[in-house]
């Protein structure tokens, strides 16, 4: 562990650079990496300690940075392919590539979205069509059954984990998977529904 210390450092510079969080945090997460890699690794295997323990590193840090310290959770495959855009110059993305890196850069951070309506130079009617829109959300998810509410609020609201979600409910990780996917696919087809109705 203490000959391979300096593993750890440049990989969450790296990642602190990419995503604005805190790199002494990140070292510490990804020190946490670095201990299940040593206790993972087998000695006298043909893969050398160094090139064995930088994916468990990344993976701490990616797995901290995807649960933990975002305040909008994207899906892995946006994650996956905004860090891979991210590597690439800003000039060669086109206008959809750009702004999949901005969301992603700026998931954690607060905006103010009254600032941003008062910006954008929309006027009231487009308040009104929103607050009518949140409104719709709001009673199709009240009308779900609730499992699947109390599912769809802790994971996709409040950020929580599939993982925690399901401990505190006292069933599987794949069933709260399961719950939030069918309340989803209700919560759809009952606002595709109102605005047919409209």
């Amino acid at each position: 562990m203490e000959e391979h210390l300096q593993l750890v450092r440049p990989i969450a510079l790296s990642f602190a650079r990419r995503s604005g969080q805190c790199g002494e945090d990140l070292t510490q997460v990804g020190m946490l990496g670095l201990i299940k890699a040593s206790s993972a690794y087998q000695v006298g295997g043909p893969v050398p300690f160094q090139a064995f323990a930088r994916p468990h590193i990344r993976g701490a840090i990616l797995h901290y940075l995807r649960d933990r310290s975002a305040l909008i959770r994207l899906p892995r495959r946006v994650e996956e392919q905004a860090q891979r855009l991210c590597r690439q110059p800003i000039d060669q993305l086109d206008a959809k590539e750009q702004l999949m890196v901005a969301r992603y850069r700026n998931k954690s951070r607060w905006c103010d979205l009254y600032d941003v309506a008062a910006d954008s130079g929309q006027d009231h009617l487009i308040d009104l069509v929103a607050e009518d829109r949140r409104n719709q959300v709001h009673k199709a998810l009240n009308d779900l059954p609730g499992h699947e509410r109390d599912a769809i609020v802790r994971v996709v609201l409040q950020g929580a984990s599939l993982r925690a979600v399901a401990r505190d409910s006292g069933v599987s990780a794949m069933t709260i998977q399961r719950r939030v996917k069918r309340g989803l696919g209700s919560l759809s087809a009952a606002l595709k529904q109102s605005q047919l109705s409209d």
